[in-house]
């Protein structure tokens, strides 16, 4: 199981999305998008993910 926040991009907003279906990162785009008026690729996410120790 996956998980990304907001926080792990410095914003300060406390959302945060946890999956195991790759389906998580496009929510979490969208979320960005709409409220914070970032859009991120799908590439730049996966490395985040990867990245990160859930």
């Amino acid at each position: 199981m996956k998980k990304i926040a907001c926080s792990n991009y410095g914003y300060d907003c406390k959302f945060e999305i946890t999956d195991n279906d790759l389906e998580f990162i496009e929510k979490y785009q969208k979320h960005c998008m709409d409220e914070h008026g970032v859009e991120h690729s799908i590439e730049g996410l996966t490395q985040l993910i990867l990245r990160i120790k859930n």
